[in-house]
């Protein structure tokens, strides 16, 4: 029988303790920046695939996405066409509208429906989406950063990608860049940066094994941007979602 969303969410509760919106980053020892504004914390957990959580997980409130446990399917995502793609954990990436400029999930349960849906403000490198990401250094955002970590049952594991439809081929194109992680041990997570992975796609144009153009999400150059979301075990990421400083 499926269990509650809620019940299964006590440890990570435990481990987080969920900030408002308002709260300030902290800094003892958890690898988050200081004094940066917490935007947004968003949990996503992997499930037993015979046993998800019931329920769609929408509303103002949700920060929780539930995904599958022990998929990895990059490999075929990566290049497939987008039209008969068969989803599988797959985040799609809304950009939050001009009337609601927030982060919010607006479906959470990909789990079930192969696919979760999670709105977010568009973040350029630059003036513009239109203009590229440099790929000489790490990508310098105009508003926020993410930081990720690992809780939970120690082996579990995630690789994150962002992918996104090619409008002139209609194929998935996903980004050489990866959030990889694995908990280790049951010592205390820590957060790490993981702005270039999630908040952008760098791209081999040339097929020489090397990215060679990185876009910030919802760039006008690629559509349907989403991130893929293979799993070892029932892994649960935390994203922590801050502003840079004035």
């Amino acid at each position: 029988m499926a269990r509650s969303f809620a019940r299964v969410l006590v440890f990570g509760l435990a481990a987080t303790a969920f900030l408002p919106h308002s709260a300030l980053a902290q800094t003892k020892g958890n690898g988050l920046p200081g004094g940066q504004k917490l935007l947004f914390n968003l949990e996503v957990i992997a499930y037993d695939p015979y046993n998800c959580p019931q329920g769609d997980f929408t509303g103002s409130n949700t920060h929780r996405i539930a995904v599958k446990a022990d998929v990895n399917d990059l490999s075929t995502v990566s290049g497939g066409s987008a039209s008969t793609l068969v989803r599988v954990n797959d985040i799609m990436l809304a950009p939050a509208p001009s009337t609601d400029p927030n982060f919010r999930v607006l479906a959470g349960n990909a789990c079930v429906n192969g696919t979760a849906t999670f709105q977010l403000p568009t973040n350029p490198c630059s003036t513009n989406l239109s203009i590229p990401c440099s790929i000489d250094t790490d990508p310098t955002f105009q508003n926020y950063e993410v930081y990720g970590r690992l809780v939970g049952a120690p082996h579990t594991g995630v690789t994150a990608t962002t992918c996104a439809t090619d409008p002139v081929t209609l194929l998935v194109v996903c980004s050489t860049e990866s959030w990889v992680s694995v908990r280790a041990s049951k010592s205390a997570p820590k957060f790490t940066n993981v702005s270039k992975q999630l908040l952008s796609i760098c791209l081999d144009t040339n097929a020489d094994g090397k990215c060679d153009t990185r876009y910030a999400l919802f760039a006008p150059e690629l559509t349907d941007f989403f991130w893929n979301w293979d799993t070892t075990g029932k892994a649960h990421a935390q994203l922590f979602f801050v502003a840079l400083p004035d």
